[in-house]
């Protein structure tokens, strides 16, 4: 399955694709994901604000939302059923991804990563705009796919494999959390790849060659369901990415990942 575009290919066929821009960082790293993209885009592209287009009743971090709510923000950037969408972010291959996965969960299939993302972009001395234009309204239905997603419950009693895409450190236990009052630790009998290991120097996805190494290096049956967790589930979308390029169908996202799983004193934790 053919997940991502080339930087050449997006530069042809730019007026027949809408395209977003999904960076987004930390709080701690104090940026202003939105300033930053009206002052330097793709030209004609348009702000995917995950922490916007999230349930905003949920006390965890930019949760996924109702299809309904969905189809408001996605028409609001100009997004219709029939449409190409193309997905990138500032740091190459990060935020972009989740922001893909919704669109997948909520029943798109004409949507794409931007290998390598603006950094790539720029590197090539490809156009970069400071003109920010409100698009013209779309038409958008979601068709939810309910089983590419699960809570903490399925979590519980799940006998699929669950991936971690956290930086090892954090998943062992070593380092400490980034958001306040969360264990350091990682769900029992999940297992560890860290989401840059799938990335190359450019920060595009690596090849398939080089994905499958990975997974079964770490173990993964890729026969067999699986379901991926991270901090908040933004990375956690970076293994849903590279397992759709080797044609794995059978994921689902863990969408509390961390953010909720640390939080709680009732759930196990293991170190190691």
């Amino acid at each position: 399955m053919q997940v991502t575009v080339s930087t050449d290919w997006l530069e042809k066929n730019h007026q027949d694709v809408i395209v977003l821009d999904a960076s987004w960082y930390l709080p701690s790293e104090n940026r202003d994901s939105f300033n930053e993209f009206k002052s330097r885009h793709i030209p004609n592209a348009q702000f995917f604000d995950i922490d916007v287009i999230s349930d905003t009743n949920s006390p965890l971090p930019h949760m996924l939302p109702s299809p309904s709510s969905f189809n408001d923000h996605v028409e609001n950037l100009g997004i219709s059923n029939n449409l190409k969408i193309i997905i990138y972010d500032t740091e190459g291959l990060f935020s972009a991804a989740r922001a893909w996965w919704m669109f997948k969960i909520m029943g798109h299939i004409e949507v794409f990563i931007l290998d390598g993302g603006l950094p790539k972009w720029i590197s090539e001395n490809k156009p970069i705009s400071d003109n920010h234009q409100k698009a013209k309204r779309g038409s958008f239905l979601s068709t939810f796919e309910p089983s590419s997603i699960v809570d903490v419950s399925q979590i519980s009693e799940t006998k699929a494999q669950i991936i971690d895409a956290r930086h090892p450190k954090r998943f062992s236990g070593e380092a400490p959390e980034q958001r306040v009052n969360l264990r350091s630790g990682h769900i029992p009998n999940s297992v560890n790849i860290f989401y840059k290991l799938l990335l190359n120097e450019q920060k595009c996805l690596k090849t398939k060659l080089e994905l499958l190494s990975i997974f079964l290096e770490a173990g993964i049956d890729l026969d067999k369901p699986i379901i991926t967790s991270c901090g908040s589930g933004v990375t956690a979308s970076i293994i849903i990415l590279a397992l759709k390029q080797l044609d794995h169908n059978q994921t689902a996202l863990y969408d509390g990942s961390w953010s909720e799983w640390g939080l709680r004193d009732d759930l196990p934790i293991a170190t190691n």
